[in-house]
């Protein structure tokens, strides 16, 4: 990777935001047709630190605007279409402004990220750093290194960059299996 649009190269996910993870499922299955959303609710990465801020390596944690948040809780929808994930987050409490301050009350979904696959964070990091940009989050959960990228200014939404473990990518390859089942 030598650019930032080198962090474009292997589209994942179309990522929104909802007030409501209910009514995303409902017109993500009835209006759109998608196959049946899985919800995870309460899902949360607040309380670890990365392994550079002494946390154990391959905890779960979360950096927002470069501090660990000891908070963050979100429900997150996941359904494809293909081999296109589609995420919506409610953000629910603690340091989930990322996902806030796009909602537009009333409205099933709201546009917030695309997300792409890197095959090592670390490199992407280097780049974001070279281009004189920082992570506006970054993190690591279950299998998947993240960051965030705020091109909101430039592009109109955030980029999310990540790296999956072969579980991880397994997860996304069921989902896309599930949205192929009879078309």
């Amino acid at each position: 990777m030598r650019s930032i649009s080198d962090l474009f190269r292997h589209f994942l996910q179309v990522g929104y935001v909802t007030d409501d993870i209910d009514a995303a499922a409902a017109y993500l299955q009835s209006t759109l047709g998608t196959v049946e959303c899985r919800v995870h609710r309460g899902s949360s990465m607040g309380g670890g630190r990365p392994p550079s801020m002494g946390g154990e390596p391959g905890s779960t944690w979360v950096v927002v605007d470069g501090k660990p948040a000891d908070e963050w809780v979100i429900d997150v929808l996941l359904v494809n279409a293909g081999a296109t994930n589609i995420e919506v987050i409610k953000p629910v409490r603690g340091s989930v402004d990322l996902y806030r301050g796009p909602l537009r009350r009333d409205v099933p979904v709201t546009m917030h990220h695309l997300g792409f696959r890197v095959d090592d964070f670390d490199e992407a990091t280097e780049v974001v750093h070279a281009a004189g940009k920082s992570w506006a989050q970054y993190g690591e959960t279950g299998g998947i290194r993240m960051g965030y990228l705020d091109m909101t200014a430039e592009l109109g939404h955030f980029v999310e960059v990540m790296q999956l473990d072969e579980a991880s990518a397994q997860r996304f390859a069921d989902l896309e299996a599930a949205s192929n089942v009879g078309r």
